[in-house]
């Protein structure tokens, strides 16, 4: 079977001294009829050999890690992610980088290191030809997940495989075969050894699955993972405070990780959504500070909507990501959503001012011109000329905002 490939590809495998494969996805989804851009190859040379090898011709080498023997090869517009062939050697625990690395000289070995049969396939470039050292091209027939070696081995000491597994579910549509299953249940405390910004990587991924293969993924294949999830009280491993979420907004909303923050808030009824999300996101899940805040910002919006804050203080808060606010409380409340709708959009038709930062006048101004007022008044001041502008008694004016403050000096 003739796999299509970019003729760079031909014109590399032709210079190297040693037999060049591609691996991996980029074959699995050639014989699911599935587009994939990204190409992985390997071969038995190290990447410093490969680089020898191509000096003067139109590739480059970028070598990412000596170690593990991983380097790009890239010509124009075109990269390939490189390996050598090579025996991984892990510690205990979840941990996903392996201890220790050995280089090997085939195919056959390399692929002992491999997660899944449908992941464990080699191309042979040159002599066009599959290796298929554990039933693959069956398996991805049958549309069954098996580990290459006994599941035991596999998935006893690495937690982000057993979260793979989990995502290639949906992603690609596929069952889990049993014993392999029954395994990553088995060791499904290794969840907890990943590193937060991985498992938010693979969580983030489960949820979006239907726009990975478009056309070939089911619409709601995640909700197979979610249950599952359910199912083994697998939720607790991630930091997630119930071993069952009930998923509602998930199934409803277009952006799915808020959705799923939701179904989690809803579930778990914290006594501070802010603080919540916080423990969640920033702590479990190590996401940044400025994500973190505007995941907060937006998810404790659809809240205040829905316990009908005034639009004033609501408007101060929420304006910039009311958008984003709007998509998800459309789903539950028509009524709330288009109200706060038609508030947003008459602030913006207005003109109206919603920030301190849109006011025509500064803390360096209170400075310049009342600089006998403390500097910890400066926002309080400035606060209560935004509202005033809000409610119509003032205009967004220099000259007037700067003799408004006298007055407010009396009461702030």
């Amino acid at each position: 079977m003739q796999i299509e490939l970019p003729k760079e590809l031909n014109k590399l495998a032709g210079i190297l001294s040693k037999p060049l494969y591609v691996v991996g996805g980029y074959i699995r989804n050639f014989l699911l009829g599935i587009k994939k851009e990204d190409i992985d190859i390997c071969s038995q040379l190290l990447p410093e050999e490969v680089a020898k090898e191509l000096k003067g011709s139109e590739f480059k080498v970028k070598i990412k890690s000596k170690s593990l023997g991983s380097a790009l090869i890239s010509i124009g517009s075109m990269t390939f992610e490189y390996t050598t062939f090579r025996r991984d050697i892990y510690p205990s625990g979840g941990r996903h980088m392996p201890d220790k690395v050995e280089f090997v000289s085939s195919p056959e070995e390399d692929a002992k290191r491999r997660d899944f049969t449908c992941n464990a396939l080699y191309y042979d470039i040159l002599n066009d030809k599959i290796l298929d050292f554990y039933g693959g091209a069956s398996d991805i027939k049958k549309k069954i997940l098996r580990t290459v070696e006994t599941p035991d081995k596999v998935l006893c000491h690495d937690g982000v495989r057993i979260l793979r597994l989990f995502r290639f579910e949906c992603e690609l549509n596929f069952k889990i075969e049993k014993s392999t299953l029954q395994e990553a249940i088995k060791y499904s405390e290794n969840l907890r050894d990943i590193s937060g910004e991985r498992a938010i990587y693979e969580i983030t991924r489960i949820l979006h699955s239907p726009n990975k293969y478009p056309g070939y993924t089911k619409p709601n294949a995640y909700m197979r993972v979610l249950r599952q999830f359910n199912k083994f009280s697998l939720w607790p491993n991630f930091g997630i405070d119930c071993p069952k979420i009930k998923f509602n907004m998930v199934k409803k909303v277009e952006h799915k990780s808020q959705g799923f923050l939701i179904d989690v808030i809803d579930t778990v009824n914290p006594f501070s959504i802010s603080y919540y999300l916080n423990l969640i996101l920033s702590g479990s899940f190590g996401i940044n500070k400025k994500m973190t805040e505007q995941y907060i910002n937006i998810l404790s919006g659809y809240y205040e909507a829905l316990n009908h804050q005034q639009n004033k203080p609501y408007f101060f808060k929420y304006f910039d990501n009311f958008p984003s606010i709007y998509k998800l409380l459309i789903h539950k409340s028509k009524y709330l959503a288009n109200k706060y709708q038609f508030f947003y959009k008459y602030i913006i038709s207005h003109k109206i001012v919603v920030s301190i930062n849109d006011l025509k006048v500064t803390g360096a101004d209170i400075k310049e011109h009342y600089p006998e007022v403390k500097q910890n008044r400066y926002n309080p001041i400035l606060e209560s000329l935004l509202s005033d502008i809000f409610d119509g008694k003032l205009d967004n004016n220099r000259e007037e905002l700067l003799s408004a403050i006298e007055s407010k000096l009396k009461y702030l």
